[in-house]
């Protein structure tokens, strides 16, 4: 079974700041942390994209706000 972890946690995992999560998504730093806050308010292209970033299969990252 594959352990799933918060977008934080992967994003952590796999070296990244949040603003250098923002670059890759061409937002600001100030919107990628809203969405670790609230992972929910992602959109499809957004969570496929940190998805992609971060080379982590979408069913592993929890893109819910409650476990």
């Amino acid at each position: 079974m594959v352990s799933e972890m918060t977008l934080r946690e992967a994003r952590e995992d796999a070296g990244f700041t949040q603003q250098e999560m923002a670059d890759e998504l061409g937002i600001s730093r100030i919107t990628y942390a809203g969405i670790e806050s609230n992972p929910d308010k992602a959109t499809v292209l957004q969570a496929r994209r940190i998805c992609q970033i971060l080379s982590r299969p979408y069913e592993r990252i929890f893109f819910l706000s409650k476990r």
